[in-house]
């Protein structure tokens, strides 16, 4: 998978050689749901012979509008984690958007013609509640006609769970209160957080330093997780304290003296998929 930045100060992007279908959205956690948009855009780039491109956001909206100190917004994966699964969905292309104030004041009509047209896109797929362009109300329904129909748009239906939209929104609700196994569900596949294991140790057990301070983590507790580092794995069990009050940040925790092969050096790299509460 070929992964390009955009930068909306940029006159212009290089057009793919041959027209793509490019699936819209932030698909933070890539869930179900954004699975299921990504997918209905590949079977329709396989019908035409046509390369499959997603496209994507280095930042949410909430960080460029609600960048003070005691935002509460957390991410479901890094845009590393985001990449790995969108690649395992089989895109060709993945476009990376940098979300900046500018690039949020573009008008429908700017965004369809630069970061839609202007990459040869032909068939535009997102979700029922994908939006863009400035103030975010432009909805996916109206970007044919805003392009003189010079590309065709599917829209994909919501997915639900017990009647309940699958969201990032309740992915994250779940995971903060510590309901693993049902955030899990909605996901399919094992949320993932990924950190360096440093020597700094309480209580005997080893912190684990997360890659993204911004990374939605669970409440205070023990949970059953399959633990990477520097390649052995183990199902052990991690441990979590959130702070009390203030912006003090979680504390991860786990036993190293479950690793029996670890090299000697001050920081290791850990991935932590999260299995059961």
């Amino acid at each position: 998978m070929q992964v390009i930045y955009l930068d909306s100060r940029q006159q212009s992007f290089i057009p793919s050689k041959k027209p793509i279908v490019l699936a819209l959205g932030f698909f933070d956690g890539v869930h179900k749901g954004h699975q299921f948009v990504i997918q209905t855009a590949g079977k329709i780039a396989n019908q035409r012979g046509l390369p499959l491109a997603v496209m994507t956001f280095n930042r949410h909206a909430s960080r460029i509008f609600h960048h003070d100190s005691s935002s509460t917004f957390r991410y479901l994966t890094t845009l590393k984690q985001k990449a790995e699964l969108i690649e395992k969905l089989h895109a060709d292309i993945l476009y990376v958007v940098d979300f900046n104030q500018h690039f949020a004041g573009l008008s429908p009509k700017t965004f369809i013609e630069k970061y839609v047209i202007g990459l040869n896109a032909k068939i535009v797929v997102a979700g029922f509640d994908y939006t863009f362009g400035q103030g975010g109300t432009t909805t996916i329904d109206s970007m044919a006609a805003i392009s003189n129909h010079r590309i065709q748009t599917v829209t994909v239906r919501e997915l639900d769970s017990q009647r309940l939209k699958i969201g990032s929104s309740r992915i994250r609700k779940l995971i903060g209160q510590g309901r693993i196994k049902e955030a899990n569900k909605l996901l399919g596949h094992p949320y993932e957080t990924t950190g360096k294991l440093i020597h700094a140790q309480i209580d005997g057990l080893s912190i684990v330093n997360p890659s993204s301070r911004l990374q939605q983590l669970p409440q205070t507790g023990s949970y059953l997780c399959d633990v990477t580092v520097s390649k052995e794995k183990q199902k052990i069990i991690v441990r979590v304290r959130q702070p009390k009050k203030g912006h003090a940040t979680a504390v991860i925790y786990i036993n190293r003296k479950a690793f029996h092969n670890l090299p000697h050096i001050s920081s290791l790299p850990v991935s932590i998929k999260w299995l059961s509460e």
